[in-house]
């Protein structure tokens, strides 16, 4: 039995056919707010041409103004009404935020997925848009998290900002010292983004102050990750695997 998952970000969206198990295939188109419902239809056919059938399609979003439109494209397309999580479906863990309401979806389905599959106190560090911590303490409740600005945002702001800082690529840099622009700009982001990543583990680590997992995901974790520490989990699919978990614990 397969289902049509669907994760709007605030740069992507990721559709995946997932059976339970395994994820059978996935997409992934930029988040365009003015996309139209003909247009994602368009892209829905395509997915229907791989000869998929569905049980259920379930969408996750952090982003209101792309939802409606393409839960009417993927109800017209498939003759089946999407679950949005956290809204017809309520994620089924506990946190101790002041106001619960404002996590948002990915990163609480992120937390859930972390305890369903690992069990033990986890740092989940989301290389999206943002760059996100996300902390579930050794009960199984989501304490918080830190919000940074995500890589991308980082580059795009320099260019923009600074009239003769061009916009560039993502790459590591071996020395720190850049001998011109690029890798200077190069050198600051990818080392700097190696250094808030460090400091904040090491201050979650020191404030709960008992050993914790630490989970890597999005596209960016694999450019990071290695040069923070071997320990850290990549698990690139942990928010498609996380909202079909809170879709079938919340559903039946």
């Amino acid at each position: 039995m397969n289902y049509l998952i669907v994760d709007i970000g605030n740069t992507n969206i990721v559709v995946a056919v997932f059976d339970g198990k395994k994820i059978k295939k996935k997409w992934r188109i930029s988040s365009f707010l003015n996309r139209t419902k003909d247009e994602y239809i368009l892209w829905l056919k395509y997915i229907a041409d791989q000869n998929f059938s569905f049980k259920d399609v379930i969408i996750g979003s952090v982003v209101p103004d792309i939802t409606q439109e393409l839960k009417v494209a993927l109800k017209n397309f498939f003759k089946i009404t999407p679950y949005v999580i956290a809204e017809d479906i309520k994620v089924n863990f506990p946190t101790e935020l002041e106001v619960p309401s404002e996590i948002g979806t990915d990163r609480i389905v992120n937390a859930l997925c972390a305890w369903r599959l690992y069990k033990k106190p986890a740092v989940i560090i989301d290389f999206g848009t943002a760059t996100t911590f996300d902390v579930v303490g050794q009960k199984g409740i989501y304490l918080g998290g830190v919000i940074a600005p995500g890589v991308n945002l980082s580059i795009n702001a320099l260019h923009s900002a600074a009239a003769r800082l061009p916009r560039i690529a993502i790459t590591k840099q071996e020395e720190v010292i850049g001998k011109n622009t690029v890798t200077a700009m190069s050198s600051g982001i990818y080392w700097g983004y190696i250094g808030l990543i460090k400091n904040i583990l090491h201050k979650i680590k020191s404030e709960l102050n008992y050993k914790m997992l630490v989970l890597a995901t999005g596209g960016l974790s694999d450019l990071f990750i290695n040069e923070v520490s071997e320990d850290i989990i990549v698990n690139k699919d942990l928010t498609i695997r996380g909202l079909f978990i809170a879709y079938e614990e919340g559903k039946y």
